[in-house]
């Protein structure tokens, strides 16, 4: 049962676990060798392990232990995407209106992922001369382990990594993932957004529980480890998450990566693709009312009833649950579990409660990083009355506020129609991993194309989705301390990209989603189409790596300020601009204009050209103080320039008259108060508006 819902492995016949360490002292490791515990990483306080299984209960209770946080199980979660009418990132490949193509040169992509083709033609240079795929470091299988770590095999030479071929046959997540961020074939038009980044890949195992978020903290590590040791920025993409955490950003895992973070120092992340699933259910108790009730609609799987609720209150407000089923037909409880405390710090399994034939393993703690108290519930069933449902009952005190999540993609809350109980909602549905960190960039997705043409099969040639709309299935914030969640959002839906040539092949995973086949030298390369945050995501990866070859020291924060001035907003998204939502972040990425933004940030301009005619309007610097420029993609006669603050009032006008295409014409700023406003530029042939900030 430890296996159906924690990270275990097997070693040398010993079950192991990954875990989080939590020390009272960092240079105190006294006891952890003699158990076992093999330490792979240590980030202050806490340790990133691997614990022999039947050595938990002693190594939790050592005294130099403050907590032991066993790692949870994540799963996985271009053609047009490059054009102006979605990223713009043609314009930095062509270096129109800059003194140079920005293409990711000098920066290293990482890709932590599963089922990646090493030799798969996209990730070689654009010449397909030079594999840009510096070092893989496979975590699941047993070999000669990157130094510092001890699991895995890792290869460092073209030829070793050649020689692998794959990480796993029967997967291809990266292989998608790593081409729309970085792919370099030019032979058709499926190629990523920087294709002359260097390439690391860290291998999280996507078919089983073996692999962890604790994996994952070491995986980032690694690369940016190699990052610094060729003297080279990097990003690095996470198309994963779960919804096991406190949504808050206190979780170890985010805590361990806004510490890794920074200068030249990029984590991109997906938000998740449960935008219209009802997984998550919150109440605030009263005076009157400090119960909460909520059923688990849960559709079997292969044959199982399994789900994993994961329950949060408030720091420093303790409480209890009880684990109920219910009767739907009758409209009662027919069983209710003692009470868990999360002042006891216990772990129980319930066996065959009523109707049911399997298990409820609960577990109740306050946890250290916030002082929130946490209870989990993880159901393994094999049989369920009809019309029976497992549920669970909250108690606590007045002003409590309960959050709960499901996390598996078969389960939801349910109230049964009920008012006794909590329905679920969409809001805060964002994961941990990827979408609550409160440095890492979280990534929604729209819909950027709806109709691909598949080599073998039309079955999923029409999503049925609007352009330029959002994704349906794109998660939202706000995170649980009130952060705006997405950052930014990007094209997520039918993308094409590589894919491993063993998943296309008749009767494999992908053989229906393939759009197109590359015969090189009598070998055949695959491309096809997948869709979710898992694929928008890397869409700002790729344009995160031409940001940073444009300025090195990129942080987060910076990142942050960028997509707020430079985003695009329309009817679909709303008028966010400057300000953002829990749906959209600050809008939709704007590769380009968001490079020079970049430029600007640094104060050198000598990077944009001042001669060339852009692809679209680009107005700069931005944020200006007493001047900005603008310049126009093609002639235009009777042009007036106006600003209007964020409540519709016009603040500025000026009147230009023609303008030739490529001209820098001047904006006075003098008198403009401080604030975000939008600049509206008119003219004989179009209307453009854009956001500027004036300080």
């Amino acid at each position: 049962m430890l296996k159906s819902v924690y990270a275990v492995s097997q070693n040398k016949n010993q079950t192991v676990v990954s875990a989080f360490l939590h020390l009272n002292d960092e240079n105190n490791l006294e006891g952890l060798e003699e158990n076992g515990v093999v330490i792979n990483a240590q980030y202050g306080t806490i340790l990133s392990v691997r614990i022999p299984a039947d050595n938990l209960e002693a190594v939790s209770q050592l005294p130099a232990v403050k907590y032991v946080e066993i790692g949870r199980p994540v799963r996985k979660l271009m053609n047009n995407v490059r054009s102006a009418a979605f990223t713009n990132a043609d314009a930095l490949h062509a270096g129109t209106g800059l003194s140079q193509a920005y293409t990711g040169k000098g920066v290293v992509v990482g890709i932590i992922d599963g089922g990646l083709q090493y030799n798969h033609i996209n990730f070689y240079d654009s010449q397909s001369n030079e594999l840009r795929l510096k070092r893989v470091w496979n975590q699941n299988v047993i070999g000669n382990a990157p130094q510092g770590y001890h699991y895995g095999t890792e290869y460092t030479t073209p030829e070793e990594i050649e020689a692998a071929q794959y990480d796993d046959k029967e997967e291809t997540h990266a292989t998608h993932v790593t081409g729309i961020a970085a792919g370099a074939y030019k032979g058709n038009s499926y190629y990523g957004i920087a294709p002359d980044a260097d390439l690391v890949f860290v291998s999280y195992n996507l078919a089983d529980n073996s692999s962890s978020n604790t994996s994952i903290t070491d995986g980032i590590k690694y690369i940016y480890d190699y990052a610094e040791s060729v003297g080279k920025p990097c990003v690095i993409n996470m198309s994963l998450g779960h919804h096991f955490g406190p949504h808050d950003g206190t979780s170890t895992f985010d805590r361990i990566c806004d510490e890794l973070q920074g200068e030249g120092r990029l984590l991109v992340g997906a938000a998740g693709n449960e935008g219209e699933m009802p997984i998550h259910a919150q109440k605030t108790f009263t005076a009157d009312d400090t119960t909460m009730k909520s059923l688990v609609e849960i559709t079997p799987y292969y044959g199982y009833w399994i789900s994993s609720i994961d329950i949060w209150g408030d720091a420093d407000k303790d409480f209890t649950v009880k684990v109920i089923v219910y009767d739907k037909v009758n409209d009662k409880v027919v069983y209710t579990s003692d009470a868990f405390s999360t002042t006891t710090g216990i772990s129980r399994v319930i066996k065959n409660p009523s109707g049911s034939l399997g298990e409820v393993t609960v577990g109740a703690a306050t946890d250290p990083n916030n002082h929130k108290g946490n209870v989990t519930l993880d159901i393994v069933l094999e049989s369920l009355k009809n019309n029976y449902y497992i549920g669970f009952e909250v108690s606590g005190s007045e002003g409590t506020t309960i959050n709960s999540w499901t996390d598996a993609s078969y389960s939801w809350f349910y109230d049964s129609g009920n008012d006794e109980f909590t329905s679920g909602d969409t809001h805060s549905t964002m994961g941990e991993i990827g979408g609550t960190g409160k440095r890492i960039i979280s990534v929604g997705a729209y819909t950027s194309c709806n109709n691909v043409v598949h080599y073998y099969s039309s079955l999923y040639n029409r999503s049925g989705r609007t352009l330029n709309q959002l994704a349906s299935f794109s998660s939202q914030g706000p995170t649980i301390d009130g952060r705006m969640k997405p950052d930014i959002t990007a094209p997520g839906t039918m993308l094409v990209s590589s894919l491993n040539s063993t998943t296309c092949q008749r009767g494999g995973s992908e053989y229906e989603h393939v759009v197109s086949i590359e015969n090189i030298d009598d070998t055949k390369y695959y491309y096809g189409s997948m869709e979710g945050t898992s694929m928008a995501a890397p869409v700002v990866t790729g344009t995160l790596a031409t940001w940073l070859q444009a300025r090195p020291t990129l942080t987060p924060e910076e990142v942050r300020e960028v997509f707020s001035k430079t985003a695009k907003t329309d009817n679909y998204t709303g008028e966010i601009a400057g300000v953002g939502d829990n749906r959209w972040g600050y809008g939709k990425l704007d590769a380009y204009n968001g490079l020079i933004q970049c430029i600007n940030l640094s104060g050198d301009v000598s990077g944009l050209d001042k001669v060339g005619a852009p692809t679209h309007p680009m107005v700069y610097p931005n944020p200006a103080t007493t001047e900005c420029h603008f310049l126009l993609p093609n002639d235009d006669q009777g042009v007036s320039v106006a600003l209007y603050s964020l409540n519709g009032s016009e603040v500025y006008r000026q009147y230009v008259g023609d303008v030739q295409a490529g001209e820098q014409t001047d904006v006075a700023l003098d008198g403009i108060a401080p604030g975000i406003y939008l600049m509206r530029i008119t003219g004989e042939k179009g209307l453009v508006t854009t956001k500027l900030t004036v300080k």
